[in-house]
């Protein structure tokens, strides 16, 4: 992958960070170490890294050809913290990255068949997932048994006077100058102010993940799928509304500027990226990875927060199958009636006579000539 030209404008730091991320990603090289008697695949020593990313950022026009050793260094510690890359043993998110030969390798994304190395089971709570697959109303949305998490009314109210601006049915509400950006500043106070962020603390790790592979959107969009399923449903009923409104308020070309200096999506990025996704220990450039990962969802919300008709089908199967176990433990005796196997069915009914395959009975019968008949007519 060749470098490209990062030019000034809106959030350059932002696009030469990911410009350098995905050069790093898709060019270092990875080779099988040994390290204390032990062999690791697709990995570098921290000194590997510094040598290729120092000779890049050297020849990256976007860069100096002064760019020091130690800068790299720093650039890696960065790497480090932010979980560009984890060491052998997967630990990431200090600063204390050397030029030495402790061996690296680059983060784990969610393109794999689990998500076992990157998100604690222990965790997960099946209650959420049932719950977000199957109560849910005709758009798709969670339905909520504890009223009391339920988004305020006047929060609601606010969201769909801005959907559905200016042909809102409530006649009743203010007219002035400035009206929309109030309501907008409302909806933002609400989300500004919860206890954690919608993606939750403890699923930080597994949605910074995604970021590795959102170029592959198919990919990414079913990563997200399966993540945001795990979610407790409070969380993603609140998501849910957040995402319709950001989309429907970018395609929504009657409503005002939101902002005099910013144009509606990146106010709408920049206000809500921190709500969406953050981590507990508020991590360097946390904000840049949430805006990158935002702007994904925003415009793939209605694939993402749909639950595929393929998982709904397998967890349904899986349900049935469970149930089916309980019952064979808590009545035996009734399930071996209700169930029985061949052997079992040939103790119970030993008189009770194969009948003999249609196909071959039909090809042990004479052949017979096929015989004119004479048609009757009227």
């Amino acid at each position: 992958m060749e470098p490209r030209l990062v030019g000034p404008g809106p959030y350059r730091a932002t696009r030469l960070w990911n410009e350098t991320v995905e050069l790093f990603r898709n060019g270092m090289p990875l080779r099988k170490h040994r390290f204390h008697f032990k062999s690791y695949e697709g990995c570098f020593t921290a000194s590997e890294a510094v040598e290729w990313l120092h000779k890049l950022l050297r020849r990256n026009q976007n860069f100096s050809p002064e760019v020091t050793r130690a800068q790299t260094v720093q650039l890696l510690k960065k790497f480090l913290k932010n979980h560009v890359i984890e060491d052998i043993k997967g630990r990431w998110g200090k600063d204390d990255f050397e030029d030495n030969g402790k061996l690296y390798s680059l983060q784990k994304t969610l393109g794999l068949d689990s998500l076992n190395d990157i998100l604690d089971t222990k965790l997960v709570n099946p209650k959420d997932i049932i719950q977000n697959v199957y109560n849910v109303n005709k758009q798709g949305t969670v339905i909520l048994e504890d009223k009391s998490k339920e988004v305020p009314h006047w929060v609601l109210s606010a969201m769909k006077c801005l959907v559905n601006w200016p042909r809102y049915p409530d006649l009743k509400h203010p007219t002035y100058s400035g009206f929309e950006r109030d309501v907008f500043r409302t909806i933002a106070d609400y989300y500004a102010h919860m206890k954690e962020p919608l993606l939750t603390f403890q699923f930080f790790d597994v949605f910074v993940s995604v970021l590795g592979i959102l170029q592959e959107k198919k990919l990414a969009t079913e990563a997200l799928q399966i993540s945001c399923l795990l979610l407790p449903p409070a969380n993603r009923r609140k998501l849910q509304l957040l995402m319709m409104l950001m989309a429907k308020i970018q395609s929504n070309k009657d409503l005002p500027p939101l902002s005099d200096t910013l144009g509606t999506r990146a106010m709408m990025v920049q206000t809500f990226s921190h709500c969406i996704l953050c981590s507990k220990d508020e991590v360097d450039l946390d904000e840049l990875l949430a805006a990158k990962l935002v702007s994904f969802m925003m415009d793939n919300y209605h694939e993402i927060l749909n639950v595929p008709s393929a998982l709904k089908t397998a967890v349904e199967e899986h349900i049935a199958h469970l149930q089916r176990v309980q019952f064979q433990k808590s009545y035996p005796d009734v399930y071996k009636e209700r169930f029985p196997t061949p052997e079992s069915e040939a103790v119970l009914f030993p008189e009770k006579n194969k009948q003999k395959p249609l196909l071959m009975w039909a090809f042990k019968r004479p052949f017979q000539p096929f015989q004119r008949t004479r048609s009757l007519r009227m």
